[in-house]
């Protein structure tokens, strides 16, 4: 029906409408996933990474032996991540913030840099820089390592994928170190 100024008129029942909607979002809570309109994930909703962890296993380019003793500790919340990691013996502890803010970072061996998490539906990555010096009196590059943490559907089993590269310097194209994967089993 029109209406004097040329518009038309609409006319609805508000109940059916209403029926109408919950329909519609009981429709795309249960459809949703399967069409990977998943909500994006955080520490309420998402994967809790915190608990504590040790060494079990490990593939490509990494160095593991039976008699390796390292463990993770780690706390989760909504703001950040923090673990700690030790390595036969010797602790660092790094608080990885989740917000895009970069925090401080010391590297297992003590040198400082920045670093800074994020969550990306079921994966944890976590990514710290620190400045590697080739050799006395010569410039430094930076080293980034980019950790993709992923818990087992049990959540018992914590595998990372570890990737290293050199952005900005000359070994940036190169591949000298490979990537490697470390294997946890849940305390």
């Amino acid at each position: 029906m029109l209406s004097r100024d040329g518009r038309m008129d609409v006319c609805y029942d508000r109940s059916a409408m209403r029926a109408y909607l919950h329909i519609f979002i009981a429709a795309l809570l249960l459809l949703g996933p399967s069409l990977g309109l998943e909500p994006g994930l955080g520490a309420a909703e998402g994967q809790d990474f915190s608990g504590s962890y040790t060494l079990t296993g490990a593939k490509g380019d990494f160095d593991f032996s039976r008699d390796t003793v390292w463990t993770l500790s780690v706390v989760q919340t909504a703001a950040a991540i923090e673990v700690t990691r030790v390595m036969d013996g010797r602790a660092s502890v790094n608080r990885f913030p989740l917000d895009g803010a970069e925090g401080g970072y010391t590297s297992p061996a003590g040198v400082q840099g920045k670093c800074k998490g994020q969550l990306k539906g079921k994966n944890l990555i976590l990514e710290s820089v620190v400045v590697t010096y080739p050799a006395r009196n010569r410039p430094g590059f930076d080293t980034r390592t980019r950790e993709r943490w992923e818990l087992s559907a049990n959540s018992k089993t914590l595998t990372i994928r570890n990737d290293v590269d050199y952005p900005g310097s000359s070994l940036e194209s190169l591949h000298v170190a490979q990537p490697w994967t470390e294997i946890y089993t849940r305390d």
